[in-house]
């Protein structure tokens, strides 16, 4: 079977769902948006409130530089909150099903009848995964540059937007890969979603309570909400661990999912 085959089948069948994904996300995008200059305009009575918060709430709501710049809204609005949870959601079920929830139905075997290795399959559907993840983020992304003058949030550049775009998608990633690394290596679709989920909710937990908890704080280096948020993407700028660490753990988990998957009996 040629290369990239279990791709484009699997970029076909999921071509619907990854359409729908994208408009909810854009309707998302574009409300988030549109609603940024009534925030600019009550600007005073939003910082008075800003201003009560305790430093740990307004750093867990992404919300540090304020919510009445564009950096600062869409941070606390968009970026340190609901566009990962959505994108979680998606990348999380999808990883889930490439190989444990297809093991699962029992249509994964008579694919692996074909001339195709064990190997192929997973890294081509997690490949298909990680391509599909990319069509919602670009999605978001295109549409705040495209906006950004209209909603008056032109004060943000299209690098900022697109490293911040850039940056989001692989925080998500990288649980994303937990999830498939777990379900390649168990055959477990449920357990793959808990490993992938409750990763993502424990380590947000972490960063949120560090503000609060000694004990957060001094282990809130290995929480990837961490190196995404640790410096408002907007306002501060991106920095290399939101970059660097996730890629590290997605070329750890994927091979590890893969070489364990290539090892075990099928169900």
């Amino acid at each position: 079977m040629k290369t990239g085959i279990v791709l484009r089948q699997m970029l076909r069948e999921r071509r619907r769902g990854v359409l729908w994904w994208s408009v909810a996300i854009a309707a998302l995008t574009a409300i988030t948006a549109a609603s940024y200059p009534a925030v600019k305009d009550a600007g005073s009575v939003f910082d008075q409130l800003m201003e009560q918060m305790p430093e740990g709430m307004l750093e867990l709501f992404g919300a540090e530089g304020g919510i009445t710049s564009p950096g600062g809204y869409l941070n606390s609005q968009l970026y340190s909150n609901i566009l990962p949870i959505l994108l979680l959601v998606y990348g999380i079920g999808m990883a889930a099903w490439s190989i444990a929830g297809t093991e699962r139905e029992g249509t994964l075997e008579p694919l692996l009848a074909n001339p195709v290795s064990r190997g192929q399959v997973a890294l081509e559907r997690f490949a298909g995964t990680a391509l599909l993840l990319t069509v919602p983020m670009i999605v978001s992304t295109v549409l705040l540059i495209v906006t950004r003058s209209t909603f008056e949030l032109d004060e943000l550049g299209i690098s900022e937007l697109i490293l911040v775009g850039v940056g989001t998608y692989l925080l998500v990633l990288l649980f994303v890969s937990l999830t498939y690394a777990v379900g390649a290596a168990t055959g477990s679709r449920a357990g793959a979603i808990a490993v992938g989920a409750g990763v993502a909710a424990g380590t947000y937990v972490i960063f949120g309570l560090a503000s609060f908890v000694d004990f957060f704080d001094n282990v809130r280096w290995l929480s990837p909400w961490d190196w995404f948020l640790s410096n408002s993407p907007l306002t501060d700028g991106q920095t290399w661990p939101a970059f660097v660490w996730p890629l590290v753990v997605i070329a750890i988990a994927v091979p590890i999912g893969t070489v364990i998957l290539n090892r075990r009996d099928l169900r």
